[in-house]
């Protein structure tokens, strides 16, 4: 039986420190800033449904070894799995809007001052976490996992 769930995530520039997210102009999002997301497909991971809408929106072609996985959650209004991810990236590009969307990159210290909401925030913040842990266990500092 193929269940449906919802994945999302952002892009992280290693060498700034900043991630990439995007902001859609439509009445339903009111111009938040937010993740990149979308369905799953039959037979996919979090990590694979986030790396097609990353190709998708993006044109951009993450590698499998560079998308790192965040967590998941049960989000209570879409009344689905939520799957969070990130994909590392080499080369801070500039990204040309596309109809309805703006991307923009912000150092994890912006993001309170973001028209962002609760949960894409949190989403975020766990993320930073993941990232932390990551740098300090590849310095071999010890990491809780």
């Amino acid at each position: 039986m193929h269940k449906d769930f919802y994945a999302s995530g952002f892009l992280y520039h290693p060498r700034t420190q900043q991630i990439l997210l995007q902001q859609k102009n439509s009445a339903k999002n009111l111009a938040n800033w937010g993740l990149f997301g979308g369905k799953n497909l039959k037979g996919e991971t979090g990590e694979q449904a986030f790396k097609r809408v990353v190709e998708k929106i993006l044109n951009l072609k993450p590698n499998k070894t560079t998308i790192h996985s965040v967590y998941s959650y049960f989000h209570k209004d879409m009344h689905k799995d939520h799957y969070i991810s990130y994909a590392k990236i080499n080369k801070l590009e500039q990204y040309s809007p596309i109809k309805d969307a703006v991307f923009a990159w912000f150092k994890f210290s912006q993001i309170v001052k973001l028209n962002i909401s609760e949960q894409t925030k949190q989403d975020i913040t766990v993320g930073k976490r993941v990232i932390d842990a990551s740098i300090r266990k590849s310095l071999g500092q010890q990491t809780l996992e």
